[in-house]
């Protein structure tokens, strides 16, 4: 079911410091900051091999998918892990009653669906199908 680590999502308070550390004093390529409304969130992207660290500012986390997790503060925020057939994964996990956060979501370049972070010891685990090749 799983094929690898697709992205690691940060809660960061500053975005633009953090993007800052991780490309001049890491040397790490970073995409364009995203603005979004729902959830509202502004949001980065930065590349290490096949795999993101995806640096996330929310100003309320409580209108986030945080509002899951035992802490609220910056810090790993999920671990996206990638598989082949989003459907068929949260399928055969609703089967064995784990319990999964909402529907199965669709975005520009991915579907996604959140584990809930009591199925993994209060770890947010995102299961991701890339419709197109990561950056």
């Amino acid at each position: 079911m799983i094929t690898g680590i697709d992205h690691i999502g940060l809660f960061v308070t500053d975005i633009d410091a953090a993007l800052r550390f991780y490309t001049e004093t890491l040397g790490l390529r970073a995409g364009p900051i995203e603005t979004r409304d729902d959830p509202p969130i502004r949001r980065a992207c930065v590349y290490i091999g096949e795999t993101e660290l995806e640096l996330i500012e929310a100003h309320d986390a409580e209108q986030t998918m945080m509002r899951y997790l035992p802490h609220r503060h910056a810090g790993i925020y999920h671990l996206g892990l990638r598989v082949n057939d989003v459907d068929g994964a949260a399928a055969a996990l609703q089967a064995r009653a784990v319990p999964l956060i909402d529907a199965i979501r669709e975005g520009e370049t991915m579907r996604i669906q959140f584990i809930h972070p009591d199925a993994a010891q209060g770890t947010m685990i995102e299961l991701v199908t890339r419709k197109t090749p990561p950056r």
